[in-house]
């Protein structure tokens, strides 16, 4: 009969080390699309961030009244009366009509 001598602590450590690299393998075949996800995720919400700011913007010069009356001056051909009179006749005859 021969007997083999072995290893304890070296063949659990070569089976440890194999556990280890494939348990990685796994876990980096798990990750790595989520990481792919994750990263066009991250582009999509900075477009959105963006496009949101430039409509913030947007509303903000709309609702501005100097904005409005200006468009109503250019496009609509709409002027407020700057150069308005008051006529005050003192004359208790006159009399307005409604």
């Amino acid at each position: 009969m021969t007997i083999k001598k072995t290893n304890i602590p070296a063949t659990i450590f070569i089976i440890s080390l194999v556990f280890f690299g494939l348990s990685q393998l796994v876990i980096n075949s798990i990750l790595a699309p989520l990481g792919t996800r994750l990263q066009a995720l991250n582009s999509e919400k900075n477009f959105l961030v963006e496009e949101n700011r430039e409509m913030e913007e947007e509303i903000a010069k709309t609702n501005s009244i100097t904005i409005i009356k200006k468009l109503s001056d250019e496009k609509l051909a709409i002027s407020s009366d700057n150069e308005r009179s008051i006529v005050y006749i003192q004359d208790p005859i006159v009399i307005a009509k409604k």
